[in-house]
């Protein structure tokens, strides 16, 4: 897991007052690895996984927003496009939106836009 965001999930859901010592994949990496000033102040394993996950989901979210961003220019009706590219441009567009169906946020299959 990356620490970068571990320390900020976990700076998010129990606040300041804890060191990683060393990176953390496992519940007993978490266990061993994290240490808190107020051992009361330690989140669960499971509520900290889920909260780096949530936010992973949200950095996948702003990326995919950023590519859909970037080819709006291919929905205004004054671009001169050939039909099938903008029908390839269509499923792009699609398929970034369907992104979030994708089960694991660690690991996008991203597609590749039409040329």
């Amino acid at each position: 897991m990356d620490t970068r965001l571990l320390s900020e999930t976990l700076a998010r859901v129990s606040g300041p007052g804890f060191i990683i010592k060393t990176e953390v994949h496992s519940s007993s990496d978490y266990d061993t690895s994290v240490v808190f000033n107020d051992p009361s102040k330690k989140p669960s394993w499971s509520i900290v996984e889920s909260g780096v996950i949530d936010t992973q989901w949200a950095i996948v979210r702003a990326q995919r927003d950023n590519k859909l961003l970037s080819c709006d220019w291919t929905r205004l009706d004054d671009v001169p496009i050939d039909p099938v590219k903008k029908t390839e441009w269509e499923t792009y567009r699609q398929e970034l939106r369907d992104i979030t169906d994708q089960p694991d946020p660690f690991n996008i299959n991203w597609p590749t836009p039409p040329e």
